[in-house]
């Protein structure tokens, strides 16, 4: 009764904030107390606990300091930069952006930062092109995401982790993950490929060329605001990796360990703010995406309620209802709506994975294949508003108002079941693969 008194409530607070254009997480706040304190009787200190401080601080620390290049126009010009080389090319635009972020998260910038400066870019560039703002997103999520998803990258280290406590594939684990990267870096080649396809066909009849005039050089605070992100990307990449090199010196080790892309963040903007970077330093605070803050917020308040009424598990165990023949294709979906108000790594992946030796002694499928499909389904439907992705995306693309709604409904009701639609098809394809 809790779990689908939760679920009513998911869709109550989507459905309240677009006919009141109120914040859905505000509402969704709202209903997480009076279920989770007054139905399952959860204390009002653990319902406050159930914020999601991480993503708050990693939303507004990177916000803050990436509104500095929004500000003073530096986004601005490495956008102008990109379109001036890769004018003959815009119809392919989407793939540019897709293999840049997929490299930045590879390396180790994470999938946070790889879509925080992605997406900005990537909106700036929807804007000086014919390119289409929703395949932009997508392609950017999609490349933090398989990017991350690198067998020694953050995403690929906690799948492997994962795999090798789950008896009966534990010996398998290494190479799950590396079809769990290969799978989810080369599929959204395709998709993203299928959507240039239909931009060009949409956009038929227009130039194929940019008109735009070789950009300004750079003013001195803009490479200032370079030199800051190159600085902050070279202490988010080169800590893990000199970690290594230098595993034998303890207190390195341990300092290279204390290094997180959050706080780095917040420790450039304020040395953004004392080399006056911008005129009016107010514009750069005000920017802070605080109507997102609020949605992830107050979504994720709702989630940890549905956790405690039981509500995924419901939803995972409604696998054994589903025909043997389209297990992998319900696995894909399920953990793609799971996905949508929860987190893959912290509770689609943890709570399907020890579920593969079922499936697969139900069905006598391969167990990669259904590893592979919990994941591309799960981050199929990143770009949702209530996800990391999605809350990220609406972060950094600058619009505000009547446009950030647009934007806003764009992720919910076009990307995110068209990912979902994708990554079905694939598990089809994967099926004859594994």
């Amino acid at each position: 009764m809790e779990s689908v008194l939760v679920i009513l409530a998911i869709v109550l607070a989507i459905g309240l904030g677009e006919i009141f254009n109120i914040n859905t997480g505000l509402i969704a706040g709202a209903f997480a107390y009076i279920i989770g304190c007054f139905v399952l009787g959860m204390s009002v200190d653990d319902l406050l606990g159930a914020w999601p401080t991480d993503l708050f601080m990693v939303i507004f620390s990177i916000s803050l300091f990436f509104n500095f290049a929004v500000v003073n126009g530096t986004l601005e010009k490495v956008a102008n930069v990109l379109l001036y080389r890769f004018r003959k090319l815009e119809q392919f635009l989407p793939l540019v952006l897709y293999f840049v972020t997929a490299l930045v998260s590879g390396l180790g910038a994470a999938f946070f930062t790889s879509v925080a400066v992605m997406g900005a870019i990537g909106m700036v560039l929807c804007r000086n092109s014919n390119m289409n703002r929703l395949y932009a997103a997508m392609a950017v999520s999609l490349g933090a995401l398989s990017g991350a998803n690198f067998m020694v990258s953050a995403h690929g280290v906690l799948f492997n982790s994962l795999l090798s406590q789950v008896e009966g594939v534990a010996d398998q684990a290494s190479t799950i993950t590396t079809n769990i990267f290969a799978v989810s870096f080369i599929y959204p080649i395709i998709v993203i490929g299928i959507l240039c396809f239909i931009d060009m066909r949409n956009n038929r009849g227009k130039d194929s060329e940019l008109r735009i005039e070789k950009p300004e050089p750079f003013t001195g605070k803009q490479r200032l605001n370079l030199a800051l992100i190159f600085v902050m990307m070279l202490i988010v990449l080169g800590a893990p990796i000199l970690s290594n090199v230098f595993s034998d010196v303890t207190w390195f080790v341990e300092a290279c360990g204390r290094v997180d892309v959050t706080l780095v963040a917040l420790v450039m903007a304020i040395v953004g703010y004392l080399c006056k970077l911008v005129d009016d330093p107010k514009p750069v605070f005000q920017r802070v995406p605080w109507d997102t803050i609020w949605l992830v917020g107050g979504v994720g308040m709702l989630v940890e309620v549905a956790v405690q009424a039981g509500t995924i598990d419901m939803l995972a165990s409604l696998i054994n209802m589903i025909p043997t023949p389209i297990v992998p294709i319900a696995v894909c979906v399920i953990a793609g709506i799971m996905s949508i108000f929860s987190s893959t790594l912290g509770v689609v992946a943890p709570l399907m994975f020890p579920m593969i030796p079922g499936f697969v002694a139900a069905t006598g499928m391969s167990p990669s294949l259904f590893a592979v499909a919990i994941i591309i389904g799960a981050q199929s439907t990143s770009i949702a508003p209530f996800s990391t992705g999605g809350s990220l995306q609406l972060g950094a693309s600058g619009l505000e108002g009547e446009e950030q709604d647009k934007f806003y409904n764009e992720l919910l009701f076009k990307g995110t079941p068209l990912g979902m639609v994708f990554a079905a098809v694939a598990s089809v394809v994967l099926m004859f693969i594994f």
